[in-house]
């Protein structure tokens, strides 16, 4: 069997396409070459789905392999496939363009979808690793399952692509990378796409999404089940499918973070959206990326003014890494890769769900290049970053900071209001130490947080505040904040 498949996409043709095919016999395999142009290609996503609108194999075209195999066998399968047996029977290509990337479509263009009943050999394959079956459920994915048994300290990244989309790594030299920066967690959040498979690896991977849209892009945490309605999201793209995803995804329990809210232009634009609604803010987003410098700022800015007003939200980074090792943005921009910046989360053992409690309780801080250790206590009661205050006392800080190439500014913030502290330098040894000591008083609300910023006011280190008592709120709405702060 071979046919091809036509597909026309301009202005005025719809964003989401489908088209018929015939399987007369049962196949062990199913083969698709994508031709068009790169530009379009970048911007559609296939589909494949079966008689019972199951989806066995989905991916954004542009960044991967011109040829897809789908096959029962994760070892020869491409990467998006779910590995399955191709049953007789009428399938389903769709092609759905997105919304974004419609408006720059000048002239009619074809894309030729080939589909032949035989195996072609493809470079990137699923893996050894199958996490979800044909009804998009992640029943092979455990999201108890410990890499570690140990209390403590764990880094990762929460914010990564590959060619799953539009990245540019494979899945397995992402986990090498992410390796070799000594990360022990790694999070799967690809534009629009809950990753079937994955190759493996002695890091905990998270299954996530990127749920990106023209109204913003949020990673989703904690996921049960493939999104629904993806092909929407990506093509149609409209207000009220945004809004229905995310609070059906809050409902079943995920984590939601707000990537990159001021980073144009892809800035948060859904100004009524409620704070209440925020699980996380991504506050440290690529630091290599052209205007990230001012765009981190002003989300450092942004979530300090929702502590200040009583909210308690998570901050945390990802590295938002597409390029190779070899792709830098600028000459002298350095490489955007996995771990930069890093997430520190506190949790008991190293799980999917160890993680993400870690993030519901705040346990977070966040670094670029140094290695930090710390030790906050309320009189003699350790506290971590996120937890609140339940008695008065003596509050102190101490802080041990490796591989500092550089004089930092090293502060407090405490209730809004900024305090340089005095930092002892050792550059010859790249260590740097400070020790902080206050009375802490149970007189209504407070909060406190420690962070560093180089001679150019690049981010180092911040530490989600500790706090104490409630406050009535001012904000309501991320629109509210943005108002205020600017």
């Amino acid at each position: 069997m071979k046919e091809v498949l036509n597909y026309i996409f301009s202005k005025e043709a719809a964003a989401v396409q489908k088209m018929q095919l015939l399987l007369n016999d049962r196949q062990a395999a199913l083969s698709i070459s994508i031709e068009g142009n790169s530009t379009l290609l970048s911007a559609l996503d296939l589909f494949v789905k079966d008689e019972d609108d199951n989806i066995i194999f989905h991916r954004q075209l542009g960044s991967g392999e011109s040829v897809i195999a789908i096959t029962n066998d994760v070892k020869s399968a491409s990467i998006g496939c779910v590995p399955c047996t191709l049953e007789k029977g009428t399938y389903v290509i769709e092609l759905a363009l997105w919304n974004e990337a419609k408006k720059y479509l000048l002239n009619e263009m074809q894309v030729n979808v080939t589909c032949e009943s035989e195996y072609k050999k493809v470079k990137e394959t699923c893996g050894d690793v199958v996490w979800m079956d044909k009804e998009g459920n992640l029943s092979s994915f455990d999201p108890n399952e410990k890499k570690r048994n140990c209390t403590g300290w764990y880094k990762g990244d929460f914010h990564c692509h590959t060619i799953l989309s539009d990245g540019h790594e494979y899945l397995s030299n992402q986990m090498v990378k992410a390796e070799l920066m000594g990360l022990d967690f790694y999070s799967a959040t690809d534009h629009n796409l809950v990753p079937s498979t994955w190759v493996n690896t002695d890091l905990l991977v998270l299954c996530g999404i990127e749920i990106t849209t023209v109204f913003g892009h949020a990673n989703i945490f904690g996921l049960k089940k493939r999104v629904d309605d993806l092909d929407f999201i990506c093509a149609e793209d409209t207000r009220g499918i945004f809004e229905e995803t995310l609070d059906a995804l809050n409902k079943e329990g995920c984590i939601i973070s707000i990537n990159h809210p001021f980073l144009y232009p892809w800035q948060w634009m859904y100004p009524e959206y409620l704070l209440e609604k925020i699980n996380c803010l991504e506050i440290i987003n690529d630091p290599t990326y052209p205007n990230n410098h001012e765009a981190n700022q002003k989300a450092i800015q942004f979530i300090d003014a929702m502590w200040n007003d009583g909210w308690k939200i998570c901050g945390i980074g990802g590295s938002d890494t597409h390029a190779l090792l070899n792709e830098w943005y600028t000459q002298d921009s350095g490489p955007s890769i996995v771990g930069d910046p890093t997430t520190h989360v506190y949790c008991e053992g190293l799980s999917q769900n160890s993680v993400l409690d870690g993030l519901r309780k705040r346990h977070v801080f966040i670094t670029r290049f140094i290695q930090l250790k710390m030790v906050l206590a309320i009189n003699t009661n350790e506290v971590f970053p996120g937890d609140e205050i339940t008695m008065p006392g003596t509050f102190r800080a101490s802080f041990y900071l490796n591989n500092v190439k550089e004089p930092i500014h090293f502060f407090v913030m405490k209730d809004g209001i900024r305090e340089d502290l005095n930092c002892d330098f050792d550059l010859d040894r790249r260590i740097a130490s400070v020790s902080y000591m206050t009375d802490w008083n149970m007189d209504g609300y407070h909060w406190m947080r420690f962070g560093a910023e180089n001679q150019n006011g690049d981010c180092i280190f911040y530490t989600n505040p500790v706090y104490s008592g409630e406050k009535e709120h001012e904000f309501y709405s991320f629109g509210d904040v943005v108002n205020a702060i600017q």
